[in-house]
């Protein structure tokens, strides 16, 4: 969850960045690191980190990644292999499978929701911890 004060969407390292006036169709693979979105994405990614779409970022396709905060908007197919956080200003119209689902007041979501298997407690203590320390 964000804290008061502290917009941890704005504030995680980021490996790749689809700027604010940039707009991009195709497919986007990432093996590790976070990818942010402020502008228009339109297609399939598939990222083995997190993603992180910003209050500007567009995303209109399929979605996989490790870890998705949205903040902007997203349409179509969402997996988050960990957990999947919408921050209030968050617009989703998508159906969705996540292990962990975070929706904060104020944000919008339409479309199923499933979970995906937790795995052992040991893996679901990693991305408890992770998921902390960000």
């Amino acid at each position: 969850m964000l804290s008061k004060g502290k917009d941890t969407a704005n504030t995680r390292r980021v490996d790749t960045l689809i700027g604010k006036d940039f707009s991009f169709k195709g497919n986007l693979e990432a093996s590790s690191g976070a990818v942010r979105v402020d502008g228009y994405f339109e297609g399939e990614m598939n990222i083995g980190g997190d993603l992180i779409v910003g209050e500007s970022g567009v995303v209109v396709g399929k979605v996989v990644a490790k870890n998705i905060t949205i903040a902007g908007e997203v349409k179509g197919v969402i997996e988050a292999r960990g957990k999947l956080e919408l921050t209030p200003t968050a617009k989703v119209t998508a159906d969705a499978k996540m292990v962990f689902l975070i929706v904060e007041d104020g944000a919008y979501i339409q479309g199923q929701c499933e979970p995906l298997p937790r795995g052992d407690l040991k893996e679901r203590g990693k991305l408890l911890v992770e998921s902390v320390e960000q």
